[in-house]
């Protein structure tokens, strides 16, 4: 952290000369600046894996407060995408800024929710000074240790004794210049006779609280649409029926989603159990493969 001058632009200025004393006196606005937040692994309380892929994010966004020393009231500054810098009407001691990891929700455009399994961040006892900008290049989090153990992690790494996939899935054991983290991931082969290439993750979950918030996390490289479905009853005892998640469009470089499996499963009444499988879409008869890491499903009853 450093403190730097930063000259004031002008429609900042216009914006903020509403923001005055009851003696008529302009407040100069300070500045916050933050270039990213990355995942890493707790020292302490938490859950957590001995794998780099466990850490894969894609935090784009933070949700910003607050609370300057002497005043009774949390200030909501905003929610901001990364990197971003942001004016505070504070000059100042800061009992504490807290930063709340947000992220895309897959499927749903514009959707930045806090993303409930990560911690926030606090930085407590800082200074900010009027004119002047407080600069964090890089924020860190963890997981947040109210979060349930994964219901399922599956890295791809040859230290694995077997993967949590059907057989349609190649296992690529060594390949660390085509991996996403590490040596291993999982390949789909998409030939020219096939329009539709299923495959699954060879698990039952079992979830028996409907309040919980349940995420699908994975990393993902594919040259197909591909399909993400939830297997399970309407009824307890009924008979197994597929619903749509969503699609996944085709992708060119390795990138992390976050698939909110809630809605389909509120679709199901909360089933107590239920599957998850994909489908790699083929409709003009080309070839094609679906590169996967990194699978991880989550749930919670932390929500902020």
């Amino acid at each position: 952290m450093q403190h730097t001058k930063k000259t004031l632009l002008t429609i900042l200025t216009l914006t903020l000369l509403a923001s005055c004393t009851t003696e008529g006196e302009f407040t100069e606005p300070s500045f916050i600046h933050l270039d990213r937040i990355d995942v890493v692994a707790s020292t302490g309380s938490g859950i957590g894996h001995g794998d780099a892929g466990f850490y894969t994010s894609d935090i784009v966004a933070a949700y910003v407060v607050a609370h300057y020393t002497g005043e009774m009231t949390v200030d909501t500054i905003g929610l901001f995408r990364t990197p971003f810098t942001t004016p505070i009407l504070h000059n100042g001691n800061v009992d504490y800024l807290e930063f709340y990891p947000a992220v895309e929700m897959s499927g749903i455009s514009g959707a930045l929710p806090f993303y409930t399994f990560y911690n926030k961040i606090r930085i407590s006892d800082t200074l900010l000074r009027s004119g002047d900008t407080l600069y964090f290049d890089t924020l860190h989090t963890i997981y947040n240790p109210q979060t349930d153990i994964p219901m399922l992690y599956e890295p791809f790494e040859p230290t694995e004794a077997n993967v949590a996939m059907d057989s349609v899935v190649e296992w690529v054991r060594h390949d660390r210049d085509g991996a996403c983290v590490g040596e291993g991931y999982g390949r789909v082969a998409v030939i020219p006779d096939k329009t539709n290439v299923p495959f699954a993750i060879d698990h039952t979950f079992r979830l028996f609280d409907a309040t919980k918030v349940c995420y699908l996390e994975l990393d993902i490289k594919t040259t197909n649409t591909v399909e993400v479905y939830m297997h399970a009853a309407y009824t307890d005892g009924g008979a197994e029926q597929p619903l749509s998640v969503m699609r996944i469009n085709p992708i060119d470089n390795w990138q992390h989603m976050y698939i909110n499996l809630g809605r389909t499963w509120s679709e199901f009444n909360h089933a107590s159990k239920f599957r998850l499988s994909f489908a790699a879409l083929n409709p003009d008869s080309e070839t094609g493969e679906v590169l996967i890491d990194n699978i991880k499903v989550l749930s919670t009853s932390v929500v902020f």
